[in-house]
């Protein structure tokens, strides 16, 4: 795998990867790994990461809900 440096990077941009980082619990390596394949896949959405971070927010539920309570939730009070 190739390793690239990246030079004259502005801290007001290193700053947001470090807390985007920290959000994402990656490391700042990661996160531009995340960010660069993001970016220059064609359809710039990978929808395997998108459920395994739909997955992690689930887990961090207390209490687990069912796909039938969790559209109730999403439809209540619309018409």
């Amino acid at each position: 795998m190739a390793s690239v440096t990246i030079k004259n990077l502005p801290d007001s941009l290193y700053k947001k990867l470090k807390v985007r980082a920290k959000n994402n619990h990656r490391s700042i390596n990661g996160e531009i790994v995340n960010v660069l394949t993001r970016e220059l896949n064609e359809g710039g959405f990978d929808v395997n990461e998108f459920l395994k971070s739909a997955e992690k927010i689930r887990n961090k539920i207390k209490i687990p809900l069912t796909d039938d309570e969790l559209i109730a939730i999403k439809n209540e009070g619309r018409p």
